[in-house]
């Protein structure tokens, strides 16, 4: 949705506070010595203190030993500099990492991801499916998650995908078709699931469970986790996680938008599954496949989607639900009602609430096909205050365009995404995908 955003007008930036405290743009993907990725990287992650960032690359000359992986990942100590692979078998065989879906964990110690390598970690049946691993960034051990006994099938309808892990590292999901995760789970074969495994005492629980204990009558997916572990995020197209006196119809999906789903979150600790993605009617919104929830699981940042732009151009606006109240919010970077307004799903939302970093714009003027800009922004829950994060060093509106945010807990370090090449004051090679970090002083 973004790769054609960075050819773009020049929309207004909202107004922002006088003489903000942010720091310079620091460049993420390099390797020793500063070496800039020669290939796209994507940033995934950055641990509760801002100091590690993790980030995925298909560059070839950030490690020596990552010429021929393909598709790594990496995490860069933001205060020394070091970037290292971490997608790596227990033996320390370089990997290549499944897609751009992985997650870091709150001291950033262990790093989770899937990989369809061989022979990874010990124990790991000789299936040739995608598995989820954790490794140990500390005792550099690499560990099988997605532990199982395989029942038969294809080799591709066995994998385990999308992991993520929670801030304390001890609680890892992830989605997987497989039916021998939990022995005796209700789930129907050929069906993408949601399972969170305990790192430490090895127990796997299913979430996508559908009402009275039934199995979820069709897929789900894109699971994401609270801080402590207790609540995960997912999307799903199952009818039947919730009771019927619970469901609400969907809201019709615009023409424009090819993928659009249902959110929903699930507390483990109660084992009760509530509806999260919700419209400002109070109706099921049809939503972006993406939810990420704030660390407390308070609140989920979802987009649904909209009316295209002029033109047909695809659009959906960004939305923060309150999950204990109900309250649904939209956020948007300019007050006028009448402002036509964009934005991309991957928002986040700071560990004390107070702030959501969002990729997006807005303008009160008529949008014209491919002018659409998305630029990172980040807003005050409380007042509404919306100011600029992605800009060039003179504070200037940036030449390209920024998505995928994460932030620290105090919400003042953010790693994104850009195709900019204004962002630092020396500029960047190429205007390909590169990840950044900014750091703020205190509020």
């Amino acid at each position: 949705m973004l790769a054609t955003a960075a050819a773009v007008a020049g929309t207004a930036v909202p107004a922002r506070a006088a003489a903000p405290a942010w720091g310079p743009t620091a460049q993420v993907d390099l390797g020793a010595n500063g070496v800039q990725a020669d290939q796209a990287s994507t940033g995934l992650g950055v641990s509760a203190d801002g100091r590690y960032a993790l980030f995925s690359s298909s560059a070839t000359n950030l490690v020596p030993d990552g010429a021929n992986i393909g598709f790594g990942l990496y995490v860069r100590d933001l205060r020394t500099g070091r970037t290292e692979l971490v997608s790596r078998a227990d033996d320390g065989t370089a990997l290549t990492a499944l897609d751009e879906v992985a997650g870091i964990s709150g001291d950033g110690r262990y790093v989770v991801f899937s990989s369809g390598a061989a022979q990874v970690a010990p124990g790991q049946p000789a299936d040739g499916a995608y598995n989820v691993y954790v490794r140990d960034r500390v005792s550099g051990r690499t560990r099988l998650v997605s532990a199982g006994t395989p029942s038969g099938g294809a080799q591709d309808d066995l994998g385990a995908y999308h992991p993520a892990i929670s801030a304390d590292g001890r609680s890892i999901v992830y989605m997987s078709v497989r039916t021998d995760l939990v022995p005796g789970a209700p789930v129907k074969p050929d069906t993408r699931n949601i399972y969170v495994t305990d790192r430490i005492t090895g127990r796997t629980r299913l979430a996508s469970v559908g009402v009275d204990g039934q199995a979820a009558d069709n897929n789900s997916d894109n699971p994401t986790i609270s801080a402590d572990g207790g609540t995960v995020g997912f999307t799903s197209s199952a009818s039947n996680l919730l009771p019927p006196s619970a469901r609400t119809p969907n809201a019709a999906a615009s023409p424009a938008i090819g993928r659009y789903t249902t959110l929903y979150t699930r507390d483990l600790n109660r084992g009760t599954t509530t509806l999260a993605g919700l419209a400002a009617d109070g109706t099921a919104g049809s939503a972006s496949p993406t939810i990420r929830l704030s660390p407390d699981a308070r609140y989920a940042a979802y987009a649904l989607g909209a009316a295209p732009l002029p033109g047909g151009k695809a659009r959906t606006e960004l939305f923060v639900q309150d999950l204990r109240t109900g309250q649904v919010r939209s956020i948007r970077t300019s007050t006028n009602p009448a402002a036509i307004c964009w934005a991309d799903p991957s928002a986040a939302i700071s560990a004390d609430d107070r702030w959501v970093y969002f990729s997006g714009g807005c303008s009160d003027t008529v949008i014209h096909a491919s002018q659409a800009r998305f630029d990172l922004y980040r807003q005050n829950l409380a007042t509404g205050r919306t100011e600029a994060v992605s800009t060039a060093p003179d504070g200037s509106q940036q030449d390209g365009a920024a998505y995928g945010p994460y932030l620290s807990d105090s919400g003042r370090t953010v790693v994104f995404t850009d195709d900019s090449t204004d962002l630092l004051p020396t500029g960047t090679t190429s205007n390909d995908w590169h990840v950044y970090a900014r750091t703020r002083g205190e509020d």
